[in-house]
């Protein structure tokens, strides 16, 4: 249709590794119910989803490794690193040339940081669209993004003091990759490169309120939360005797806790399912499981999606979430609500905003085993309570978060 309105939807991947593609796809599943056509702009993987605008995507590092970790240091990977970093060229040169084949109105930016880089903002801006960057983490704030440091929560870096992350080598617990880091970002800062953008969209209040302790405009920060289709959903209010943990396998998602909650659960039979793969690298939690004899009650079921996704959590009683950062309103919670399941969570940063304590789920101290182990066991022996918290949750995520409301008010952004 020689009328429809067309937004470049930015990543660094284009496929799935977590919440931001998961969001990525369903928005662009949607678009037309606002009269978008999404246009996808990413870096080129052999893993990506195929599509007619690849010719567009940026070269990478490394075709099949997208951490920093895993990409074998060249001369070509650290070129590709620094571009990333500071500002790509060949990001400006090929969105340029997307934005004057294709003709769009609107860049929505999600994950750009690091690769893309902000001069993904100025080129589409200077080329008369309307920019706004959805918030994943906080990239934009603390080199690790996710204000940790040995475990615990740092704001060292908070206040515009970047020194901090190079101190105490943030970033991938190196110093140079630490300085690399820190100096992109004040490189960012002091030429200007988030002024191009006329929109920054977090999906809580949390996240708005840490943007704007950092310094950033608060009018120009609008808090949009995520969406889930809960009306293609069938809520299930039974269950398989059994509590999932639906996250990466990384420190920050707190799977050991979980872990070590389920020693003290040992003798109600009940179970834990985790949907990550055990590695050599999760030591802490395989001492855990065999120091407490837990092979029996713990089962890893590895990445999953799909109707094998829908069915595992559509048989829990509870979804865990014992993070211990600043979760940024993890899918994981109202994919929850909307297949009738509570949550339990840490009591710390969008969780107390999205979790109505002892009403939608419930809440406890972050890194307190024994307490997570005793709301656990609080669902576990009081069925007619879980189904209750279940049946608020899902009147919750359909009052809340649909993607008619996320839509109509992006769309208004697009269009302000």
């Amino acid at each position: 249709m020689s009328n429809e309105k067309k937004v470049i939807v930015a990543n660094y991947r284009f496929y799935i590794t977590g919440g931001p593609e998961v969001y990525m796809f369903k928005f662009m599943d949607k678009c037309d119910e606002i009269g978008y056509v999404p246009i996808p702009f990413s870096v080129k993987y052999n893993q990506n989803r195929s599509t007619k605008y690849e010719k567009y995507f940026i070269s990478s590092r490394s075709k099949d490794s997208v951490y920093y970790e895993n990409i074998k240091k060249t001369p070509r990977s650290i070129y590709k690193t620094l571009q990333g970093a500071f500002y790509n060229k060949e990001t400006a040169k090929k969105i340029k040339k997307l934005i004057k084949d294709e003709k769009p109105k609107v860049l929505y930016a999600l994950q750009v940081i690091n690769t893309l880089s902000p001069s993904i903002f100025k080129t589409a801006k200077k080329q008369g669209l309307k920019v706004i960057h959805r918030i994943s983490d906080f990239n934009m704030i603390c080199p690790k993004s996710d204000f940790l440091r040995n475990d615990e929560i740092c704001e060292l870096c908070l206040n515009g003091d970047l020194s901090q992350g190079i101190k105490h080598k943030c970033y991938h617990n190196s110093k140079l990759a630490s300085i690399i880091r820190c100096k992109s970002m004040q490189y960012h800062r002091k030429h200007h490169l988030y002024d191009y953008v006329d929109y920054f969209v977090v999906p809580t209040k949390f996240t708005r309120n840490k943007l704007i302790e950092g310094g950033f405009p608060q009018e120009k920060i609008i808090t949009i939360p995520t969406f889930v289709d809960s009306k293609a959903i069938v809520p299930d209010y039974t269950n398989d005797k059994y509590f999932l943990f639906l996250a990466r396998l990384s420190p920050e998602k707190g799977a050991k806790y979980a872990v070590e909650a389920m020693a003290q659960l040992k003798e109600l039979g009940v179970k834990l399912k985790i949907t990550g793969t055990l590695t050599e690298k999760d030591e802490e939690i395989m001492d855990s499981i065999k120091r407490n004899r837990l092979e029996d009650s713990i089962e890893f079921v590895g990445f999953k999606q799909g109707q094998e996704l829908a069915n595992l959590i559509s048989k829990s009683i509870a979804v865990l979430c014992p993070a211990i950062w600043y979760e940024n309103m993890p899918n994981t919670v109202l994919e929850a609500y909307a297949y009738g399941k509570p949550v339990i969570a840490s009591n710390i940063g969008c969780f107390p905003e999205l979790i109505e304590n002892e009403k939608t789920g419930l809440l406890f101290t972050p890194k307190d085993f024994s307490e997570l182990a005793e709301k656990m066991k609080d669902l576990y022996n009081n069925p007619e309570k879980t189904v209750k918290l279940g049946q608020n949750a899902r009147e919750k995520v359909e009052k809340e978060f649909s993607p008619e409301q996320h839509l109509s008010a992006l769309k208004n952004l697009f269009e302000s």
